[in-house]
């Protein structure tokens, strides 16, 4: 029995890798489908558009704390993957008992060789794109498409994918601005019909500049941090996320979690995007912000006491430096006073 053209888009996917239980597929049309991945922390939408044969572009919306990847190759396969943060932050284990991070503003380079395992999302959120490409159908449909093609994907692939951690690019103004027109068309030309074409010459752009880019010039070192140090920052996180009222300093956690203190802050940075100190600060007063707002009786002071400020003005400064107003004003302009 032939397949439909509907169900042709996700055989093709399921011809390339495996992505588990875990994952429902909502098909759109012929060239569209979307993946649903839920779990108790949350729920994630991958959108993936085929734009050519062998080339898919994939956008990311994830609100949840993790995900087991249950993403696997079929064997045989080859494939060039690359992949923008925008927003948020994702863990991935590499390696068995290895962690990479991604942030902001960072592309990754990958071949998708080890991706099956837990992802985190540390800030409960992470927005981005991929481009996908299976190496020789790809290189038959650009070759097809553009005579005279002059990029070769199974060498652009080694020239990226030998190092033994991802190859991650940050900050690149060029490369930011060929990467913004996938987010901007994403939102204008939600239809892949509408912006195929579009999606395929800013690929074909991308691919050009990766080509000519100077690897050695340009990697970031990124730092790699093992299991036992990443489970000792969420605890770190958990802990001071949870207990509000405690005033914990930096020497004592690193005793408490038996981690040297430079390490802990340079490894919670890179997890959560900022220093501890900052990071319960901003936490607490977002706290003290829907508090706030939920209850017009509960006295500013008893907040401040919640938060772990007895005294009220200096809770009131700490609000302000976060929130841009008093608690006072605060709840006042929220109730529309």
């Amino acid at each position: 029995m032939q397949l439909t053209a509907k169900r042709k888009l996700v055989k093709k996917v399921k011809d390339i890798a495996q992505f588990g239980s875990n994952t429902k597929t909502i098909i759109k049309d012929e060239n569209s489908m979307v993946m649903i991945i839920s779990d108790e922390t949350g729920e994630g939408k991958m959108t993936v558009h085929q734009i050519l044969q062998g080339i898919m572009i994939c956008f990311t919306d994830m609100h949840m704390e993790q995900c087991m990847s249950e993403f696997e190759l079929n064997r045989g396969q080859k494939v060039l993957c690359i992949d923008h943060c925008r927003e948020g932050r994702i863990e991935m284990e590499n390696q068995p008992g290895i962690f990479s991070i991604m942030q902001e503003n960072e592309l990754r380079v990958d071949d998708r060789k080890h991706h099956k395992g837990m992802a985190y999302y540390p800030l409960r959120h992470y927005h981005g794109v991929s481009i996908f490409l299976e190496v020789h159908e790809a290189q038959t449909s650009l070759d097809e498409m553009f005579q005279g093609f002059s990029i070769d994907l199974s060498k652009l692939r080694e020239k990226y994918c030998h190092f033994v951690k991802p190859y991650v690019i940050r900050e690149e103004e060029e490369l930011n601005h060929i990467l913004s027109s996938f987010y901007q068309h994403n939102r204008t030309l939600p239809e892949i019909s509408k912006a195929k074409e579009y999606y395929m010459i800013k690929v074909v752009e991308l691919l050009l500049y990766l080509n000519v880019l100077c690897v050695e010039n340009i990697k970031e070192n990124k730092p790699y941090y093992d299991k036992t140090q990443m489970e000792k920052i969420r605890a770190i996180h958990e802990q001071i996320t949870t207990n509000l009222q405690e005033r914990v300093t930096i020497e004592e956690l690193s005793k408490q979690y038996d981690i040297p203190a430079t390490s802990m802050k340079k490894c919670f940075r890179e997890i959560y995007g900022d220093s501890i100190y900052s990071y319960q600060k901003r936490y607490r007063m977002n706290v003290a912000a829907n508090l706030l707002m939920e209850d017009s009786k509960i006295e500013i002071q008893e907040i401040a006491l919640k938060m772990g400020y007895e005294n009220p003005g200096k809770f009131s400064s700490a609000f302000k430096s976060v929130m841009g107003v008093t608690p006072a004003k605060y709840r006042m302009r929220k109730e529309g006073i």
